[in-house]
């Protein structure tokens, strides 16, 4: 039972997260274009996608630095 306790509450945790970044992302990459009908609007929702993909780098190499420098050793829970 105790692997099932495990699984269920890393769900618990992670399913909200996915969810999160799931919603803002789709709402990141529809930002400043209404359909995605010309080059145009293609290549605004490409460079909306490369940042996000880059905004969430950084914020990944910025919480694994802050963990090393407080000591813990660096880790992003799995």
């Amino acid at each position: 039972m105790r692997g099932l306790e495990q699984i269920v509450s890393t769900f618990l945790i992670v399913a909200p997260i996915l969810v999160l970044l799931t919603v803002g992302g789709l709402i990141a990459l529809r930002s400043g274009v209404s359909e995605v009908s010309t080059g145009q609007d293609f290549l605004k929702v490409a460079s909306n996608f490369s940042q996000l993909l880059l905004r969430v780098a950084g914020y990944i190499v910025a919480l694994l630095l802050v963990q090393y420098f407080i000591g813990m050793r660096p880790s992003l829970g799995w």
